[in-house]
């Protein structure tokens, strides 16, 4: 088993995927989904979206490399560029997973370099490899975890590694408190895995795939927010949408676009408003509308009163 499978969602299992089509398997959606710790739907989404660009195809209920074509070495350039795209995410992530992407990489593109870099900024995990490993395998085994942390003893039902804002967390639920909590992973100390397992809750892992950052609380039922976009930013919108489960219900003359999505929390909501000021207008529910009102109020007051004499 990868070690790696959970550090970066997204650029470790194409990577896996594409290494394991090339050596000749014929994988399956439904096997991928359990070894990945995620959704069929995610995994299709890999197949029919994220690899699309490459020769492969559905064979009964199984993907694999069409006749007559390897990927040892691709020369598509729009491929070249999303493997070095790829490379540079990994980087992100510390030296030793940088390692073991680049062995991978290395199997698919060419030596020729490409003009692409990422700003990034993922925090390094290396010097807490063996802890990622241990609650990975965890994860995929269905085993209950323990540990320290801030000094209290915890025993948890680990679900997902996720990455919010380039910092690394566990999702899980503590049976003790009856709730789903994040642990940020750097501070999760003397780690222990039990052999008690545990049958996951699928529509636990479900609501995980739609968080929209940290302040996500699995814990609260999700409620649906309705926001106008304007014009200027639309294209950002479909290029990296603002949530997994963004809908666009409406599209006015004027290149302005209604979006519905979904939070659990008014802080996880706020927290993605503040990223698009002034071009992300809140038309429901009105109790999120006065509270990003209130803090554009908060903040204005705050800059008009720093004002340079």
């Amino acid at each position: 088993m990868n070690p790696s499978h959970d550090y970066d969602k997204i650029l470790t299992r194409l990577t896996t995927i594409l290494q394991r089509l090339y050596e000749g398997e014929a994988l399956s959606v439904t096997e991928l989904a359990k070894e990945f710790n995620v959704s069929t739907k995610t995994i299709q989404r890999d197949f029919n979206e994220r690899l699309i660009r490459f020769p492969i195809e559905k064979s009964g209920r199984r993907w694999r490399m069409r006749e007559g074509h390897r990927l040892e070495k691709v020369q598509d350039i729009d491929n070249l560029l999303t493997l070095q795209i790829l490379e540079t995410l990994a980087k992100g992530a510390g030296q030793s997973f940088a390692r073991r992407s680049k062995a991978l990489l290395g199997r698919l593109k060419n030596d020729a370099p490409l003009p692409v870099h990422s700003y990034l900024s993922i925090e390094d995990i290396t010097s807490h490899a063996a802890l990622f490993r241990e609650t990975e395998e965890a994860i995929v085994g269905a085993k209950v975890l323990a540990f320290d942390y801030h000094g209290k003893p915890r025993r948890v039902h680990p679900y997902r590694i996720v990455n919010f804002d380039g910092y690394w967390y566990l999702l899980a639920y503590e049976p003790a408190s009856g709730l789903v909590k994040k642990f940020y992973m750097k501070e999760m100390e003397r780690l222990a895995t039990a052999e008690e397992s545990f049958a996951p809750d699928t529509s636990l892992q479900t609501r995980i795939e739609g968080a929209l950052n940290a302040w996500f609380d699995p814990n609260e039922e999700p409620f649906e927010i309705h926001l106008l976009a304007r014009a200027p930013i639309v294209k950002y919108l479909h290029r990296r949408p603002l949530s997994p489960r963004q809908h666009i219900v409406a599209r006015h003359e004027n290149g302005d676009v209604e979006v519905v999505l979904h939070a659990t929390t008014e802080k996880e909501a706020l927290e993605l408003l503040k990223l698009w000021i002034p071009d992300l207008v809140v038309l429901a529910p009105a109790s999120l509308k006065r509270s990003f009102q209130n803090l554009l109020k908060k903040s204005l007051d705050f800059q008009t009163g720093h004002d340079a004499v």
